[in-house]
């Protein structure tokens, strides 16, 4: 039998606070990983009010909160001081490597350690903001350049953001391997009675996320189907002059069309599944992710999914087979994909029972798990191998 392993994951975002999908995927693969015998560890920056304390363990994570001031320059204190924690359990023999996200570039400057450092894709800032057009920050393209460099080796949870960030920072070397994110499947009843006419749309509400394109489609899909409602579940987000987007969006509809959007804003994650678990139809018409999760955690939760045609989406959901793909900047099109699933339950069927099945087959944490222990296991013995050597 295998030695397990003792593996150090940086996050920013572990839950229950507010998070993305960093987040979801870390405490997803984390717990997996403690249940295969492994030990665990997570270290992040977090705001002083973020709502969860210094310390915890979570079904056997150990998780480290070091709080970030709020004061301008507070990262560059803060960042070190998360590199000495990770730098002294790493020459203690405390844990056996260490992963950072692309995210803000969080190794960048550091020097060789014991461990070796392997970075995972999920989208850095300077990726979405180059996926988005527009202009790419100058600091944090360098942080988070210099980061992937650092790297001993890294992967991506999808080719298509592997490529692109390959481009981006001008890369030598491909990713050492793809690893989508682990999806959990439902464990409860999965034959709960769905609602004949509920759309959900769950995500931070921001315009990346397609959310306005969404709204503007709404009216169309009222018109044709009298009785449908589209409840948004996510924090909010702001516009680009800064205001609510919920507040926004309310604004853009009155009447009976207003009157059919609810929203529930961040909600614990139990709930959201029984959301998923009731709903006619998903909707996730975004401009940009790596991943993204949302859409493979409705399928898995045998809910219809229509999701984006840009970024992996071709890459996750095969268009008409187990999900249905668009293009976010066309509202007509969104509106007409909702409707087609609305009305016809022969396609609602089909598409619940194949994109389950697609998430158990290529997503579920079983799956990735086996996956991402044997990459972990290839990249530890190539370090060590390279040191002696």
């Amino acid at each position: 039998m295998l030695n397990p392993l003792c593996i150090c994951f940086l996050c920013n975002e572990y839950p229950p606070g507010p998070h993305g999908g960093i987040g979801t995927m870390t405490q997803v693969l984390a717990r997996a990983l403690v249940q295969a015998g492994h030990q665990v560890r997570v270290a992040g920056l977090y705001a002083q009010s973020y709502p969860a304390p210094d310390y915890e363990e979570d079904q056997g994570v150990r998780v480290w909160r070091l709080r970030q001031p709020a004061h301008r320059f507070s990262w560059m204190p803060a960042r070190h001081k998360l590199f000495r924690t990770v730098a002294h359990w790493s020459r203690r023999g405390e844990i056996d490597l260490i992963e950072v996200p692309d995210w803000e570039g969080l190794a960048a400057g550091w020097p060789r350690l014991p461990v070796p450092v392997i970075a995972r894709l999920h989208g850095a800032m300077s990726y979405f903001a180059s996926e988005l057009g527009q202009p790419v920050k100058r600091v944090p393209f360098w942080l988070e350049g210099a980061s992937l460099r650092r790297a001993d080796f890294w992967c991506s949870v999808s080719r298509y953001t592997a490529e692109r960030t390959q481009r981006l920072f001008g890369l030598r070397s491909g990713p050492r391997a793809i690893l989508y994110n682990p999806v959990e499947l439902p464990t409860g009843p999965s034959a709960i009675a769905r609602s004949g006419q509920q759309v959900i749309f769950t995500g931070t509400l921001t315009a990346k996320k397609g959310i306005v394109s969404l709204v503007k489609a709404w009216p169309r899909v009222v018109e044709a189907c009298k009785e449908a409602e589209l409840h948004i579940f996510g924090k909010d987000g702001r516009t680009d002059d800064g205001q609510s987007m919920q507040a926004f969006l309310r604004a853009q509809h009155n009447g009976q069309v207003g009157k059919s959007m609810h929203f529930h804003g961040h909600v614990e994650r139990v709930q959201l599944t029984g959301a998923l678990l009731s709903a006619r139809l998903a909707v996730f018409p975004s401009y940009a992710e790596a991943f993204a999760i949302a859409p493979l955690e409705a399928m898995a939760c045998g809910c219809p999914t229509i999701y984006s045609q840009r970024g992996s989406g071709p890459e996750l959901i095969e268009d008409g087979q187990d999900g249905l793909l668009i293009e976010p900047d066309r509202p007509d099109e969104i509106a007409e994909a909702i409707i087609r699933v609305l009305t016809d339950d022969n396609l609602a069927r089909r598409l619940r029972a194949a994109g389950r099945e697609r998430v158990r087959e290529n997503f579920s944490t079983p799956i990735l798990l086996a996956r991402n222990e044997a990459f972990y296991r290839d990249c530890l013995n190539d370090f060590q191998q390279n040191a002696v050597g």
